[in-house]
């Protein structure tokens, strides 16, 4: 569909410039454009209203009824142009109207409330859901969501803003006073049913690709899509998993109903990050970032210094440094 516009607001600005101005030349130089700039301009406008809006005839050239009537709807769209212009570019300083935000449900499960209390002060109007993580990677990408914090951090678009705001190493989870071997993951698998996360989430695609680098290939049989059920079925008796710290909060399972302990294959772990789209959102996504890392520091991290002062103590808070 052709546009029904005839003008731009550049033209709007230069023609109101000619009438406040009292003329082409004193307009140009309040715009800082050539007063060629400014008549070529002013007949463009002119021709496509199809209408004359001032009488050359006259100087300073003078309105013509038909350029006072345009001049007075002129300058309210300019005064409104301008207040928008305003009001976005002090974005920083100000509560945005919108924000919409998806995340792991480690985090919205652990310290829901909490992280919703900080987005409330960030935002008038928000939105925030949860689910798999490659989802909300595809979400951002798609902007059906201006924010994401997932263990997926969109690596193959660099334009994107990241902030890491954990990194939580990931445990070996076995029945509580589990009596088999825990010396190594290869004997484990040998003598229980290793409960996998599904192939079609990050975490799970994640924990195969590290144990295919141990070389390590426990047999298919249990794959399920959150923690809270692997790690019921591990409090069950059923076998045992690799997971991190959070999923374990989220399950409620610091409260010493399963045994987790170090993985002995070597470090492994995994970032949970901040990702949105470059500058568009100000500041927020930096304070996001910090108020967020506060609500783990105060509600997540004393818990764990209790339960397991060795795990709390492999966490490693913001941005990566290592």
């Amino acid at each position: 569909m052709a546009s029904q516009i005839s003008f731009d607001l550049k033209s709007l600005e230069i023609f109101a410039a000619i009438v406040e101005a009292g003329g082409m030349t004193a307009a140009g130089q309040r715009l800082g454009i050539t007063q060629s700039s400014v008549s070529q301009s002013l007949a463009g406008l002119e021709q496509s209203l199809h209408i004359q809006l001032l009488d050359r005839s006259q100087r300073p050239p003078m309105l013509t009824p038909w350029g006072r009537q345009f001049y007075q709807r002129a300058t309210k769209l300019l005064d409104a142009a301008r207040q928008v212009s305003h009001d976005f570019r002090r974005q920083e300083a100000l509560t945005l109207k919108q924000v919409r935000i998806a995340l792991v449900d480690s985090l919205a499960t652990s310290v829901g409330r909490e992280l919703l209390d900080v987005v409330k002060q960030r935002s008038a109007n928000w939105s925030l859901v949860t689910g798999q993580s490659h989802r909300h990677a595809e979400a951002l990408l798609s902007r059906k969501v201006d924010i994401i914090i997932s263990d997926d951090a969109v690596a193959n678009h660099p334009e994107l803003y990241r902030h890491r705001i954990i990194r939580e190493p990931f445990v070996m989870v076995v029945p509580k006073g589990f009596a088999g071997p825990t010396g190594s993951l290869r004997t484990l698998a040998g003598a229980g049913d290793f409960i996998r996360y599904s192939h079609g989430t990050v975490i799970g695609r994640s924990v195969e690709q590290q144990l295919q680098h141990w070389g390590i290939t426990p047999p298919l049989r249990l794959q399920l899509d959150n923690s809270y059920a692997i790690l019921s079925m591990v409090k069950a008796g059923v076998g045992w998993t690799l997971t991190t710290p959070l999923c374990l909060f989220q399950a409620g399972l610091l409260s010493d109903e399963v045994d987790f302990l170090p993985i002995p294959e070597g470090e492994f772990h995994r970032d949970l990050t901040l990702v949105a789209h470059g500058q568009e959102l100000g500041t927020l996504p930096d304070q996001l970032s910090e108020d967020i890392k506060q609500v783990l520091l105060s509600r997540y991290l004393p818990i764990l210094q209790q339960r397991a002062p060795w795990l709390a103590n492999a966490i490693r808070m913001g941005k990566a440094t290592d």
